[in-house]
């Protein structure tokens, strides 16, 4: 066997023990939970009441190095001076010192260090606290960029993304549960996920100040609760759920009273989630969400003894606008489940759908499916409700798509919505396995015709095709220095992402058209911009070891969206040698952009792309000839003329001023043809003649 294979072969072996430590450390951290979780259960089962949860002093450090069991040391810092403010971290130290050690300023703020830069500590730190509390000026700008960096995020995304552990603390950041989560964090999780102590700190002060957005929070993401109580968090279905909760839990105290909580949704969407849990109303007014006049019928109900409601359900449906509310009710509105945080062209087209349907009047209601703890920390932003009628699944088939609710922490409702499964593929016929998972959905929608056409061969559901839109975020705009380039050569980029597959984005292809076209002496640079290449070490050294002797620079980093639009805005011209692409988002970008783009002639890029507005590279179809996952072997994608290529970048390259021009006309053709509100109102139409399939009959 040759010594590099065996070397990769203890390499993977390798990795394989240090998983299986990790896990087995993790499942160790968790014993006692689940054990006490277990004990729990058993006295629920027998009838037994739940012993009184003690509630924690966050604010006495001798009772929680008790409650976690560690040495003060391990679980505190120094106390921080206003001298020591020097930065972001130091700064968050700073305010949870000054929360911690002054009651007076939690009796005066009581949102706290939760609600940002502009709530009222933060306008206080600006106007008198600085000076009381002995900041200078840079470190007043500290206190207040921690205050609105979101201190807390990474550690409750942990929290969320840790499966076995909401399953024995869902309610770990409410009183009941605090005990038991913060020894979780300090003694295991912290390492685990690689926290800092300020992040955890931040976290449970946080939570301590408002218990009741912790607990209607910690509904939101627990499927179990929601599934017991599908109304749990409405004026219709409250008051059960907390009494539950009580008993449970061994929880009390004003938080618990129902009658305290904030409204979690506005009125229509709390009256179409009680709608959608009671078989009762739908059976009394089957229509009540089709029309305005069927809507203000179920209103008028719903505030008469009829309905069997309790007091304060009674009084709230009294009370309510009427006339708002049931246009509200009959309007269009979708559930959305897919990648909110995930940084992806997934996450740019869910987060363009929504966008474009919100530009038409339609409502959505949004869930953030989860790949792992390392997406953006913002997962608990994502809390809708399946209160619409259709549900939209925008996650690929492989691999989340059969997990998309337990990720996206939601029961399945019941009754069951319309389902939609929205799909992109690079090639024009769909793996076998993807016919099971549409048997989960009443149709699919692609991006592109391209993609539609593979999924009609195979499918027997209805497909449609329904561009996501595209338009160019906010960005910064940047100096070439700030990646690292200098200002003088002209400027092509090609981005792409390793997980996408390298094979099928060419960018060797590319390199070798790019040195067909040009001498190192030619004042001209290729700029290929990817990402984690550091979990594709052999295509990497491959990449970069092609570049050499080149004017090509390769830049492996995860940027932020604004960054990456930075950078392409920064650059001359795109160029894509892609040998197949659902959508081809980036091509899009650039021409929104107003850069001249030249693309490989074939896939989903042709949908809006022609020789007026770009440069398209001929091609020949060619068998993959060996599988490259997740693509199998007798698959077919282009293979675009590395000579053509060659051409067509010299020719923008010797004339700027054409190539300008030509930006020019990709610009004004995008923005006519891929607008997000055109994207949204057709959607919009589709989503109407859903509604109109499934109104019942008179």
């Amino acid at each position: 066997m040759p010594l590099k294979s065996s070397w990769r072969i203890l390499q993977r072996v390798r990795g394989r023990l240090r998983r299986a430590v990790t896990e087995a450390q993790a499942r160790a951290g968790l014993a006692p939970f689940v054990k006490k979780e277990q004990a729990r259960i058993a006295l629920r089962q027998r009838g037994a009441q739940v012993a009184h949860a003690q509630s924690l002093d966050l604010f006495d450090d001798d009772v929680v190095a008790r409650s976690v069991g560690l040495p003060k040391a391990d679980i505190l810092w120094s106390p921080v001076t206003p001298a020591d403010v020097v930065d972001r971290w130091s700064a968050v130290r700073f305010c949870v010192d000054a929360w911690r050690r002054r009651e007076d300023l939690r009796a005066r703020f009581p949102n706290g260090i939760s609600a940002g830069p502009e709530g009222d500590f933060g306008t206080w730190i600006r106007e008198e606290g600085a000076a009381e509390l002995g900041l200078s000026d840079a470190a007043t700008n500290h206190v207040l960029e921690a205050l609105k960096s979101g201190p807390s995020d990474r550690a409750r995304q942990a929290f969320l993304a840790n499966v076995a552990l909401v399953a024995v603390l869902p309610h770990g950041l409410t009183p009941a549960g605090m005990h038991d989560l913060l020894r979780w964090f300090m003694r295991s999780g912290r390492k685990e996920y690689g926290l800092r102590l300020e992040e955890v700190w931040w976290l449970f002060l946080e939570a301590e100040r408002d218990a009741r957005h912790e607990l209607m929070l910690a509904y939101s993401f627990t499927p179990a609760w929601q599934q017991r109580h599908p109304d749990g968090l409405t004026v219709f279905g409250r008051e059960d759920f907390a009494a539950w909760f009580r008993a449970e839990y061994g929880a009390s105290g004003a938080w618990t009273d129902p009658q305290s909580w904030p409204d979690w949704q506005e009125p229509a969407a709390q009256v179409r989630i009680g709608y959608w849990a009671r078989s009762a109303w739908r059976s009394r007014h089957p229509d009540a969400l089709s029309s305005e006049d069927a809507a203000r019928g179920l209103l008028a109900w719903l505030a008469t003894s009829e309905a069997e409601l309790s007091e304060a359900a009674h009084t709230w449906c009294a009370q309510l606008d009427k006339a708002r509310v049931s246009t509200q009710l009959a309007a269009l509105g979708l559930n959305v489940i897919g990648h909110f945080c995930y940084p992806s062209g997934l996450r740019v087209s869910v987060e363009s759908m929504v966008e474009g349907l919100e530009a038409v009047g339609v409502s959505t209601s949004l869930r953030d499916v989860r790949t792992d703890a390392k997406d953006d920390p913002h997962h608990a932003l994502f809390r809708g409700a399946e209160c619409h009628d259709v549900t939209v699944i925008h996650v690929q088939p492989e691999p989340f798509f059969d997990q998309a609710y337990r990720r996206a922490d939601l029961f399945e409702r019941k009754p069951r919505p319309y389902r939609i499964a929205y799909w992109y593929w690079e090639f024009d016929s769909i793996p076998e396995s993807w016919v099971a998972h549409a048997s989960r959905v009443d149709e699919v929608w692609a991006a592109t015709e391209f993609v539609a056409r593979g999924l009609r061969e195979r499918l027997s559901i209805p497909v449609r095709t329904l561009f996501p839109g595209v338009k160019l975020a906010p960005f910064e705009r940047r100096r070439r220095a700030h990646f690292g380039l200098s200002d003088g050569p002209f400027t092509f980029l090609f981005t792409f992402h390793m997980v996408s597959v390298m094979e099928r984005k060419n960018p060797l292809g590319l390199i070798e058209s790019f040195k067909k076209a040009f001498r190192q002496e030619d004042a001209v640079r290729l700029v290929l911009k990817t990402s984690f290449g550091e979990r594709f070490p052999a295509q990497m050294a491959e990449l970069r070891e092609a570049a050499v002797g080149a004017n090509i620079t390769v830049i492996d980093q995860v940027y932020s969206p604004d960054e990456v639009l930075s950078l392409m805005d920064a650059c001359d011209a795109y160029v894509s040698l892609h040998r197949s692409e659902g959508l081809g988002l980036t091509m899009a970008e650039a021409m929104l952009m107003g850069k001249p783009v030249i693309a490989t002639n074939f896939s989903g890029n042709v949908d809006f792309m022609d020789e007026d507005n770009s440069l398209l590279v001929p091609y020949e179809l060619v068998k993959l000839g060996k599988p490259i996952p997740p693509y199998g072997a007798d698959l077919e994608w282009a293979d675009p003329s590395v000579d053509e290529a060659a051409r067509l970048m010299r020719r923008l390259y010797e004339n700027q001023e054409w190539a300008r021009e030509l930006g020019a006309r990709a610009k004004a053709s995008a923005e006519a043809n891929l607008s997000l509100p055109a994207a949204g109102a057709r959607i919009a139409s589709r989503l109407e003649e859903i509604r109109a399939l499934r109104r019942p009959a008179p």
